[in-house]
């Protein structure tokens, strides 16, 4: 606990008071403090712009010229490339239908019948006595000797 306050000797002694229903008076208002003054002239505030800045506009236009170069270089890529792929693929079909008509010459112009009747026009004849030679077979063609 606390100790209690000390009476002042030879002060007078306050009679309890009553409960005012009025307030008290507010403090006085403070002034502001006033600024120092300074040597240099204030400066003027610049106004706020109206417009966009120039080198804003530059750049954005700059930007906007890239983008849209960008994107007309992209298209013309894939233009490029559509017209490739439709070459080859036209080429691819044209390769097919050839490789079709040499395929089906060759097994005209190798058929058994055509072979015996071109024979016989230049008279050659089917031998009497057939031979057929087997060769060994060596397992390396290191291993023959010369």
């Amino acid at each position: 606990m606390s100790v209690p306050a000390r009476k002042i000797e030879g002060a007078p002694a306050s009679a309890p008071r009553a409960p005012s229903t009025h307030r008290r008076p507010a403090p006085p208002a403070r002034t502001p403090a006033t600024r120092p003054r300074t040597s240099s002239p204030p400066r003027q505030r610049r106004r706020a712009r109206h417009g966009l800045h120039p080198t804003f506009m530059v750049f954005a236009s700059a930007v906007i010229v890239v983008l849209v170069v960008g994107v007309v270089a992209v298209n013309a890529l894939f233009a490029q490339t559509a017209f490739a792929v439709h070459s080859m693929q036209t080429q691819l079909s044209e390769l097919s239908e050839q490789h079709d008509v040499l395929a089906t010459e060759e097994a005209r112009l190798s058929s058994p019948g055509r072979i015996a009747e071109w024979a016989q026009r230049y008279r050659m004849v089917l031998p009497d006595n057939v031979v057929i030679l087997r060769v060994p077979h060596f397992g390396r063609l290191s291993s023959v000797r010369r």
